[in-house]
């Protein structure tokens, strides 16, 4: 058997500083014809639409969530101006979030989410776990 491994991006924080982006790594086994990664839990998922004019305003993910985007393209833009784009057959983590007794403070925590171009984006939310 091949181990092999994939990198998923992630947006992440410590529960009272900043949200930052972080690589997870997903390791694979198998053999050349197919790989697969150990089973991941998962709560629920959901299907999502966003028109081409949506931006959010700063948040935490709360819980655990695994964002693969089908068509479109979102752009995940940190406090401090750091951003990734993510377009289709691209995933990522959301999984920062506030420690219990952390107020939010908008000009801290969390990330913001955008839809880039003239298409929508279509997307898959699995909520890995809860926080």
């Amino acid at each position: 058997m091949n181990d092999h491994s994939i990198l998923v991006s992630a947006v992440t924080s410590n529960g009272v500083a900043g949200s930052e982006f972080s690589e997870l790594e997903i390791r694979l086994t198998g053999d050349e014809q197919r790989r697969l990664s150990e089973q991941i839990a998962a709560v629920n998922f959901r299907l999502r639409t966003s028109s081409c004019s949506y931006k959010s305003g700063f948040h935490v993910a709360g819980d655990p969530t695994l964002l693969i985007v089908l068509a479109g393209c979102l752009r995940i833009t940190l406090r401090a101006g750091d951003h990734r784009d993510f377009s289709m057959g691209k995933m990522f983590v959301a999984q920062d979030y506030l420690a219990d007794g952390v107020k939010f403070s908008p000009e801290i925590h969390g990330h913001r989410a955008e839809v880039i171009g003239e298409e929508g984006i279509l997307a898959v939310h699995v909520k890995l776990s809860r926080r």
